[in-house]
C-alpha cells in the first residue's frame, strides 16, 4: 500500500504591514508498519524528558502537542553519551501549539562521513524540556 497518511499545512502572519498567507499544502506519506500512536501523553520535567520510541521499528511521522496552558516546551535532540548530558533545542512549542515532524531513520545512529551509512548506535534520543513548570505534552510517532 501508499499514501496512507496525509500531511497538511499553512501559515499566515499579519503584523502591522506584513501581510502573508502561504497556500494550503499537503503531502501524502507511506506508513509501512502500524504501529503508533506512541508514547501518547507524557510528562515533561523543567529539566527534560526523553521520548520512549522503543515500540516503533523505525520513526517516522511525529505529531508534538503541548497541553499546557501556560508554559513552553523545547524539542531536540539529548545526547546520553557526552560528559554532562548535552541537549540540543531544534523547536519549541508555545501553550497550546501543535508541530508534525518526520524524525530521521537514522533517530539514534552516527552516520559517517562518507556514504551515510549509519555506523554505530548512540544514546541520542528526542527529548522534550518544559520551561517554566512540567507540562504534559501529547506525543504520537508512529512507524515509517
Amino acid at each position: 500500500m501508499s499514501n496512507e497518511a496525509t500531511v497538511q499545512s499553512s501559515l499566515r502572519i499579519s503584523k502591522g504591514n506584513l501581510k502573508y498567507q502561504s497556500q494550503p499544502s499537503q503531502f501524502q506519506a507511506d506508513v509501512s508498519v502500524g504501529n503508533g500512536p506512541t508514547p501518547g501523553a507524557v510528562t515533561v520535567s523543567k529539566f527534560g524528558t526523553d521520548i520512549n520510541l522503543s515500540q516503533l521499528a523505525a520513526p517516522g511521522l511525529c505529531r508534538l502537542m503541548n497541553l499546557d496552558a501556560t508554559n513552553y516546551v523545547e524539542w531536540g535532540a539529548y545526547d546520553l553519551d557526552s560528559p554532562l548530558g548535552q541537549f540540543t533545542p531544534v523547536g519549541e512549542l508555545l501553550p497550546g501549539e501543535s508541530i508534525v515532524i518526520r524524525l530521521s531513520r537514522f533517530l539514534g545512529k552516527q552516520l559517517g562521513t562518507g556514504s551515510g551509512t549509519p555506523s554505530i548506535d548512540t544514546g541520542i534520543t528526542l527529548r522534550l524540556k518544559a520551561h517554566g513548570a512540567s507540562c504534559i505534552c501529547l506525543v504520537e510517532a508512529f512507524d515509517r
